[in-house]
């Protein structure tokens, strides 16, 4: 008599486009912290743990091929290369060219993430577990984190409070 084993939850190995979008998004937000400067201790007490969370819960969801967070990603990704073009264009600089390279290969690296066998697979089996998760995860918080802890754009125009603005 012969004993069925439980099914095996399938595994998919990330493909190195994913580790690229990860890095490239660390180079990004150093790049952005160089030209802006550090938030003050206020600021970052609450950004720098919120920002964390925000971007490992997208940056999870991208990974396991979840569409929501996967185009809200790339319209990020894709709003970031333009503005980063724009500005260079605008004010040309080495910080500025360091800046627009690392957004177009954070963007290639999502376009080829999106586009490889491990994220069909993931879009067809909504239960597998990507290997090398928790590293991509591990990752988009430091992202996150040197997010919140990047001053915000000073401009005269701007007094104390909240401010959310998307310069293109």
């Amino acid at each position: 008599m012969t004993v069925d084993a439980a099914p095996r939850e399938q595994t998919y190995a990330v493909p190195a486009s994913a580790w690229a979008l990860a890095w490239a998004s660390v180079a990004m937000q150093l790049v952005t912290l160089v030209d802006r400067g550090v938030a003050d201790e206020e600021a970052a007490l609450v950004s720098v743990p919120l920002s964390a969370l925000v971007v490992a819960f997208v940056s999870a969801g991208v990974v396991r091929a979840r569409m929501v967070r996967t185009c809200l990603a790339g319209i990020i990704l894709l709003l970031v290369a333009v503005t980063s073009v724009i500005e260079l264009v605008a004010g040309p600089s080495l910080l500025e060219l360091v800046g627009t390279a690392t957004a177009a290969v954070a963007l290639a690296a999502f376009v080829s993430y999106v586009r490889s066998d491990c994220f069909a697979a993931l879009r067809a089996d909504r239960d597998a577990a990507p290997s090398g998760l928790g590293g991509l995860v591990a990752i988009a918080v430091l992202v996150g984190a040197l997010g919140g802890l990047t001053a915000p754009v000073d401009r005269p125009d701007q007094g104390p409070g909240l401010h959310l603005r998307l310069d293109l």
